[in-house]
């Protein structure tokens, strides 16, 4: 069953959906930049394939047991691992017929031949394949070291933000056409060739290429062909066997170093922020709540995504300081959201120390607030000195006073995203609370921003609408927690 329906996604569903692009992909085939740039997709492809099971092995809990079944089993770690990997295999090969059938369907128009596309879909598999088997042998090593800490199941989580800007810088920029112009520079494609070119993904990019710049005529690029694809095949051979028997390497009963953690004095940037919080019980309850959000690799991984995003967007998709500002007022809102949110994907368990603490409500949602504005006031700062360079803006009064209304409208727009996490409190980021909340704050930051300025034609009223908003759903958040249950 599952065989003939990805049987009909190559031969028909795939046609039928890229018919339309055919005539700009052939274009791009036979332009100079081809190869370079589908190195780059293949290679972000392939990264993301092999940080998938790496990914999963470092969040997935209960790592420890896995091991010791692991050790317990009759045969060779490295035997479980193979034989796990290949009981996956039908699954891994669902992403390699997508991608076939998306570059045969792509392809076919050229006049191809046979012996063409049934290299084209031997390349993917084993592209496919191949970086499944090094993520599976990455993940076996990483579940046995650093997957049996907390630290480790943090990076886990992390991965996914990391992973995932650069994917998208690429994919704007392709839309946007920028990556277009960078690749005709003889000197930057040459070292994405140069660069990309030592990955077996590249070969398949090589082959890819090749075919179409040579439609029915295999020989023309027979050697070229017949050294790649048995490249391929000696790195899939090398790896399994490499990995098969890493594997059995990794998984020992050595007992783990002990580290002892040495907490140092507050330096100066934890001192002021203390002083900010007016010294005393609430300054050290301010302190110590950004310094448990800063040690987490995944909060920080956030703030770093939502802060490429804004630079990615300023240069794909912006063309004015205006359309950078209200980018960075909606993506520091976006960030805001993921600050205030970590207090409550912690569990009810952790809102009940507050929630039976006098006045822990209203300390702790001012010290998330508080926090929350720590980030976003120098994030909206860096956006509007950065599209004043990007502009050649002048500092002005006039500047400078629309630099302070935005300040106070992110802030008011914070307040939104506090209000709103604890309004609908998500206790986990997978449950749908936590994305309604991702989306919301997105329609109700664009409502305070579209109705006062288009309209009701009053501008000026953005920023108190903003903050009317805000501290009605900070109200209602502090309502709701306090009578939780």
């Amino acid at each position: 069953m599952a065989g003939g329906v990805l049987a009909v996604w190559v031969f028909y569903l795939a046609p039928m959906l890229v018919q339309s692009m055919v005539g700009e992909f052939q274009e791009l085939l036979v332009s100079q930049v081809a190869l370079a740039l589908f190195e780059i997709i293949l290679f972000l492809f392939s990264l993301f394939l092999v940080l998938i099971p790496v990914s999963n092995a470092l969040k997935e809990e209960g790592g420890v047991a896995q091991v010791e079944l692991m050790l317990k089993a009759p045969v060779r770690p490295g035997d479980v691992l193979v034989g796990e990997f290949m009981g996956k295999t039908p699954i891994y090969g669902i992403f390699a017929t997508i991608a076939a059938g998306l570059f045969t369907a792509l392809l076919t128009p050229l006049g191809l031949s046979f012996v063409q596309t049934a290299v084209i879909i031997l390349m993917a598999f084993l592209t496919c394949l191949g970086s499944f088997w090094v993520g599976t042998v990455v993940a076996a090593v990483a579940r046995t070291t650093i997957g049996r800490t907390a630290k480790g199941k943090d990076i886990g989580k992390a991965l996914a933000f990391i992973l995932a800007l650069p994917m998208v810088a690429v994919f704007y920029a392709m839309m946007n056409g920028s990556i277009f112009n960078l690749l005709l520079d003889p000197g930057t494609d040459g070292l994405v060739k140069t660069l990309l070119g030592l990955f077996p993904s590249s070969w398949a990019a090589e082959v890819i290429v090749a075919f179409a710049r040579n439609p029915a005529n295999i020989g023309a690029v027979g050697m070229l062909t017949a050294t790649r694809v048995g490249g391929m095949l000696v790195f899939m051979a090398a790896t399994l066997a490499i990995g098969w028997k890493v594997t059995d390497r990794a998984y020992s009963l050595e007992p783990a170093s002990m580290g002892v953690t040495v907490v140092g004095p507050d330096g100066a940037f934890f001192k002021a922020v203390k002083r900010l919080g007016g010294g005393g019980s609430f300054g050290s309850l301010l302190v110590s709540s950004l310094k448990d959000y800063s040690r987490r690799m995944e909060n920080l991984s956030q703030i770093g995504y939502i802060l490429g995003l804004v630079v990615v967007i300023n240069f794909t998709f912006v063309d004015d300081a205006t359309g950078a500002q209200m980018m960075g007022l909606l993506m520091s809102t976006v960030m805001a959201l993921f600050l205030c949110s970590e207090a409550t994907i912690r569990g009810k368990e952790a809102l009940f120390i507050y929630r039976k603490t006098p006045g822990g409500v209203a300390r702790l949602m001012k010290a998330k607030l508080l926090q929350a504005w720590l980030f976003v006031i120098p994030v909206m700062v860096a956006i509007w000195g950065f599209s004043a360079w990007r502009f050649n803006l002048a500092f002005s009064v006039p500047f400078l006073m629309g630099m302070g209304n935005a300040l106070l409208t992110a802030m008011a727009n914070a307040t939104m995203s506090m209000g709103l996490s604890f309004t609908n409190p998500a206790y986990t980021q997978k449950s749908t609370a936590y994305m309604i909340n991702v989306q919301a704050i997105a329609f109700i930051v664009l409502g305070t921003m579209i109705l006062p300025d288009i309209v009701l034609d009053m501008p000026w009223l953005q920023m108190p609408l903003a903050w009317a908003v805000g501290l009605v759903l900070l109200y209602t958040g502090y309502r709701k927690l306090s009578n939780m249950e």
